[in-house]
């Protein structure tokens, strides 16, 4: 009780006042402030129910434009204001925190998450992405064989119709072993699955590694996820389960072609695989974290499905066919939006490979092997003095073999924002912030040409 008076106390006078030059917090901020140790006394004590083994980073939750809310970290910024036992505030834009996902602070792992996102509903939601992305800190942390996919084969990924067609069905049969009636049509399902994939990989060969390597990582942090929201006794029966379905499982059955939504699919496989594995078998999760199987053989090796001869709709390629196509044109489309759009293009040409700080794997847009548009986040780094942010905004990277080397960026913005003097191109804007050593090559009225050091 001691705790939460002076908790509110704190609160009422950080909201009655600007911190360290932020924004004034919002009801929201104040809700998170007092739930986040809750949520973590909660977290620790699931955590071995739902995944044996697991071990809790700290966690930071944050708003754009808004503060973050720093718990359980054992060296917090030196600006970050200690509010309550664990729990620190600081400013979001001074560590540049961006999504859900994982990033180091003072050089510790750290889980974050926007809770100011549109797509969270209430509470509840937001925590069980916290927890999510708590496990992927636990994996980096001490399950070491087990790696992220690479992004850059993502942007590379066949589109291609038949695989396309033969995903769709698959995904469904995948969806309805999870909630197969008995062991005869649940064994009737598993070969149609296993059947899929082999006949998919002789179409995309060695691309089904990648979809692995998500499975790998994703599937058991989004069934934690899964499993920490439906631990929360008191939300309403009927929201729950739609919430399950829409979120978790619906994505087995929303038809998605080409790259479209891909990592995100894949994810949704490996967590029913892991929704699977914990119906019919106990502490299969840590068997599978000792092993070197990806989690896709070990789900085979556990059930030993038979190979059989597929009867696959037409409709499925049918559809897949005309859709698939689609997405393919629908690239182009794209690019010639981003080069439409209002403002001055601004082309930044780096004469070295800058540093490759983060971007949003589902949301980047391959337009050809060498252009790729980032929609919602880039971060750069050229040393101390150079720098680019760019949030849920449009840019495009020109690349070298790979995502990682960059050749060029390019962007939109006011011309009011843009300032080039001293040898330095700087622009300043919402979701856009550069700054970059070099010297101008070319200035026109609708264009900058800037070569970056």
């Amino acid at each position: 009780m001691k705790f939460l008076i002076r908790l509110s106390i704190c609160i009422f006078l950080i909201s009655s006042s600007i911190v360290n030059g932020q924004e004034q917090l919002t009801s929201i901020d104040s809700l998170y402030l007092a739930s986040i140790g809750h949520f973590y006394k909660n977290a620790e004590n699931a955590k071995s129910e739902i995944w044996e083994g697991m071990e809790l980073a700290p966690i930071c939750l944050f708003r754009v434009n808004g503060p973050a809310l720093l718990y359980n970290h054992p060296n917090p910024p030196e600006n970050f204001i200690p509010i309550a036992d664990k729990l620190y505030i600081g400013e979001q834009k001074q560590l540049q925190l961006y999504g859900a996902t994982q990033v180091e602070i003072n050089g510790v792992l750290t889980a974050i998450v926007d809770y100011g996102h549109i797509d969270y509903s209430c509470t509840e939601e937001v925590y069980a992405v916290a927890f999510h992305e708590l496990h992927h800190a636990y994996q980096r942390n001490f399950i070491k064989h087990i790696r992220y996919d690479n992004p850059a084969v993502l942007l590379t990924y066949p589109e291609n119709y038949l695989n396309d067609g033969i995903k769709l069905y698959e995904q469904k049969v995948l969806y309805k072993m999870c909630f197969a009636p008995d062991s005869v049509e649940f064994q009737k399902l598993l070969n149609q699955y296993y059947s899929c994939r082999l006949k998919r990989e002789e179409i995309i060969g060695d691309y089904l590694r990648y979809e692995e390597a998500v499975e790998n990582m994703e599937g058991p942090a989004f069934y934690c996820e899964h499993q920490f929201y439906n631990q929360f006794d008191l939300l309403d029966k009927v929201l729950k389960d739609n919430y399950n379905q829409r979120h978790f499982f619906g994505v087995l059955t929303t038809p998605f072609y080409g790259r479209k939504s891909l990592r995100h699919r894949h994810l949704a496989a490996g967590m029913a695989m892991c929704y699977i594995l914990s119906n019919h078998f106990e502490g299969w999760q840590s068997e599978y974290y000792t092993g070197s199987l990806s989690l896709y053989d070990y789900f085979i090796s556990k059930f030993k499905p038979i190979n059989q001869e597929l009867d696959i709709d037409a409709m499925y390629y049918g559809i897949s066919k005309l859709h698939t196509q689609n997405e393919v044109l629908g690239h182009q489309v794209s690019f010639n939006e981003f080069n439409t759009q209002q403002g001055v293009k601004i082309t930044l040409e780096f004469k070295k490979t800058p540093q490759f700080k983060g971007f949003d794997p589902m949301s980047a847009e391959s337009i050809n092997d060498s252009t790729i548009l980032h929609k919602t986040f880039l971060r750069l780094s050229g040393g101390e003095q150079n720098k680019l942010f760019i949030v849920n905004q449009n840019a495009v990277a020109i690349i070298g073999k790979e995502v990682w080397f960059i050749q060029k960026v390019i962007l939109f913005a006011p011309e009011k924002s843009i300032l080039v003097e001293n040898n330095r191109i700087i622009v300043d804007v919402d979701g856009k912030n550069v700054s970059w050593l070099g010297k101008l090559k070319i200035k026109t009225e609708n264009a900058i040409v800037f070569e970056c050091e």
